[in-house]
């Protein structure tokens, strides 16, 4: 397993500790969990290449985002006061959203 993997598991245990709103839908299939941890780990390298960190932190709001998808859950309210974070946030959880529906429908 590697390190990128690791750190997006402990990242999920963690996140399911926190109380959110959860979302209706079932657990979404191995294949979404692909597709996800793909754009996951694809958020995170971009934060780490960022030039600046108010680029990686929207980065890793975005990455937030997909996590939450994932996991089913809805912490939008944790950005409502930066709404540059928030808008990263939010594509994140939509496009995550968007992911589950697609590999279903596949």
């Amino acid at each position: 397993m590697t390190t990128g993997l690791r750190s997006l598991q402990n990242k999920v245990e963690a996140a399911t500790s926190h109380q959110c709103r959860s979302f209706i839908t079932p657990t979404p299939t191995l294949k979404v969990n692909d597709y996800l941890t793909a754009r996951i780990e694809w958020c995170h390298r971009q934060a780490t290449e960022a030039l600046t960190t108010l680029e990686a932190i929207e980065w890793y709001a975005e990455q937030n985002g997909l996590i939450d998808a994932l996991i089913e859950r809805d912490c939008s309210h944790d950005y409502q006061d930066t709404p540059t974070l928030r808008e990263r946030y939010t594509r994140g959880l939509q496009d995550g959203k968007v992911l589950i529906q697609v590999a279903k429908a596949h």
